[in-house]
């Protein structure tokens, strides 16, 4: 959100989109003027107030702006999908912002607003280049807003405005900063290491019993989850599912040809699909035809507009750039100029008199047929219909449970499917090691079936419930992947085992061995430390260890190659040059004594590196004050909200 206020505040240039986003919630700080009691306040934010009027006309701008997107949402599926606390969520930090601003004392004049207003665009009469009075008010009937209340989002925008710039103003790196981090990620290390590997360690003699039990035991009690499958059979849960699944319901959904006509034709009116045509054009308002055809002749010469309109005694030019044709707020000059090529001009009749009107630069529209769009569309109002008929039947399930029916039941009286798995892990495999068909992530439905040697991904919401559920009782109707629902009821829960040493001897003896393999390779190179700490060389060490080799390499931060993993390289810009650690290497398993020779300093930065690195300090620094601006906002301005009148706004009643 802060991100969004910074971009405005350096941009100061404002078009009906902008405009429609105050009115609408995005940029709107505060509607308060109506409702300033507590009991008519949805939310608030230490001395601020969060209306009921603010909210709703937040909650139905951005209701309306997804139905664009998504023409067959519905309120309540937009309040199922988080739509509502997006919009909560938004307002709250607005009105942690108006609260510390009025902290500051900030404040705005009148004279303030009416020249932030005067200056939109959107409101500048094309003619005369003054403020169009008539264009302010139908802009404020289309929004169904009143001035007072436009104004006062107005000047909260603009006290908004001052908070961030003072807040932001001044965020410069330091140009020695910048140097010092193109020095440090450009130093380099040469360094040279004895590599101790694992047939160094000899032979061992075969574990005994104790000594396997005891590896198996240290790894069963490790809290590593990763082990929960060493050694023991792991929980495993039965349990009874019901899915919602758009993808279900939208076999059964057909859509009329006409339907999607109509959705084509609404996109291209709306300019949402493809590119829409543009037109650059300059105009000169004249006294008659002949004039305007003069004009016309002089501009289609290529003579300068100013000068032409001086020549011919018209108005002085007026220019725009990259204009869709609902934007020229003239019809017939609209008309004119998207018949028109770039060059050309003509002398046109308008609502306000005489023009010559010329392009100067143009874009012709790039729109797919009716042939190309027609199968998204489909598929689209498919989804739609599809979630519609899927939120029916979630309604008829919950309201069978709330009934007292089994969740068996309950699917039945939503005519929908149910499935009952036998005993499966936390990663969804049963006691054979087979995974569980239809909890698999795949588009194949046969596949899902069907499924004994699949290695996809189970799905994590349904699992993480089943396992956190407690056994016999339904859960609530809970989302997973984009807009699917899921319920379960656990079963049968059979407790994790620990496998007898016979059933496991062979695993317990493999990390027995790594075990011991590590702690002779640490004996050996501890003395191998010890040595080259008292002035042997490392070639001289290597000589006396089976396997041994010394190996040397030059590393940035960020470079790595075997044997010298990250640990090795991290080393060597920790030590001094002629010292000496050990560490692992890079495999994990052999052991590496690490000497620092040299220390190369990075080479002296391009004037075009250093203005990049600038740059990019100057982001992560400026995204820091953000993060620590709303987490202050969060400690010192606490929201309390209303959920009773935030439902009561939504239209939500107490058994929904």
């Amino acid at each position: 959100m802060l991100n969004s206020t910074r971009s405005l505040v350096r941009n100061p240039i404002f078009i009906i989109p902008v405009l429609i986003l105050l009115i609408g919630g995005f940029a709107i700080f505060g509607v308060s003027d109506v409702f300033v009691q507590t009991s008519n306040s949805v939310a608030t934010v230490g001395p601020e107030r969060v209306s009921a009027t603010e909210f709703a006309e937040s909650w139905e701008y951005r209701l309306r702006q997804a139905q664009q997107e998504q023409p067959t949402l519905t309120s309540d599926q937009a309040i199922a999908q988080g739509l509502d606390d997006a919009v909560m969520n938004q307002l709250i930090i607005q009105a942690q912002l108006r609260a510390v601003s009025n902290a500051l004392d900030l404040s705005v004049s009148g004279r303030q607003v009416a020249e932030e207003i005067a200056g939109y665009g959107a409101f500048i009469d094309p003619v005369s280049g003054g403020f169009d009075q008539d264009a302010y008010r139908n802009f404020l009937a289309e929004q169904r807003t009143t001035e007072r209340r436009f104004e006062g989002s107005v000047e909260r925008e603009l006290l908004t405005r001052q908070l961030i710039t003072a807040l932001f103003a001044g965020v410069d790196v330091p140009d020695t900063f910048s140097r010092l981090i193109h020095e440090y990620s450009g130093e380099q290390r040469s360094i040279r290491g004895l590599v101790i590997p694992p047939e160094a360690a000899g032979d061992l003699d075969a574990p005994t019993d104790a000594q396997l039990q005891a590896v198996i035991d240290e790894t069963v009690r490790d809290e590593n989850p990763n082990n929960d499958f060493f050694f023991q059979n792991p929980e495993m849960r039965s349990f009874t599912l019901v899915r919602f699944r758009v993808a279900d319901f939208t076999r059964d959904v057909e859509i009329a040809d006409e339907d999607i006509r109509a959705q084509y034709d609404y996109e291209v009116e709306g300019g949402e699909l493809g590119e829409p045509a543009l037109r650059s054009y300059v105009q000169i308002r004249v006294a008659d035809e002949a004039t305007a055809q003069d004009a016309a002749a002089r501009l289609s010469a290529g003579e300068d507009p100013a000068a032409v309109a001086e020549a011919v005694g018209g108005d002085a030019p007026f220019s725009e750039s990259g204009r869709q044709a609902y934007q020229i707020p003239d019809d017939a000059v609209s008309d004119a100029l998207f018949d028109m090529e770039t060059g050309e001009a003509r002398a046109v009749r308008g609502g306000f008199g005489w023009f010559a009107v010329a392009v100067t630069d143009m874009r012709e529209a790039t729109i797919p047929t009716y042939e190309e769009r027609a199968a998204e569309i489909r598929e689209l109002l498919a989804a739609g219909e599809a979630e519609n008929a899927m939120y029916d039947a979630m309604g008829l399930f919950e309201e069978a449970r709330a009934g007292g029916a089994s969740i068996e039941e309950a699917a039945l009286a939503a005519n929908t499917f149910y499935e009952v798995f036998e005993p499966i892990t936390r990663n969804a495999r049963n006691a054979m090691g087979y995974p569980a068909g239809t909890l698999l992530q795949d588009d194949d439905q046969a596949a899902q079936y069907f499924s004994l040697f699949l290695e996809t991904e189970a799905q994590p919401e349904i699992l993480e419930t089943v396992f956190e559920q407690i056994a016999g009782y339904d859960s609530e109707l809970e989302p997973y992947g984009e807009r699917d629902y899921f319920a379960i009821r656990v079963n049968d829960v059979i407790s994790a085992q620990m496998q007898p040493l016979d059933e496991v001897r062979d695993d317990a003896e493999t990390l027995w061995r790594l075990q011991a393999v590590n702690e002779r390779l640490t004996e050996i190179a501890n003395a191998a430390l010890e040595r080259a700490r008292g002035g042997e060389s490392l070639d001289e060490i290597a000589d006396g260890i089976a396997g041994a080799r010394v190996e040397a390499g030059t590393f940035s931060r960020s470079d790595t190659a075997a044997p010298f993993g990250r640990e090795a390289v991290g080393m060597a810009f920790q030590i001094d040059p002629g010292s000496f650690e050990r560490t692992l290497a890079a495999d994990r398993r052999a052991h590496v004594i690490v000497t620092l020779n040299e220390v190369i300093a990075a080479e002296a930065p391009t004037d075009a590196e250093l203005a990049e690195l600038q740059a990019a300090l100057e982001e992560r620094y400026s995204a820091d004050l953000d993060e620590a601006f709303v987490s202050a906002l969060q400690q010192r301005y606490p929201p309390s909200v209303n959920t009773a009148l935030r439902d009561q706004v939504l239209g939500v009643t107490s058994d929904q």
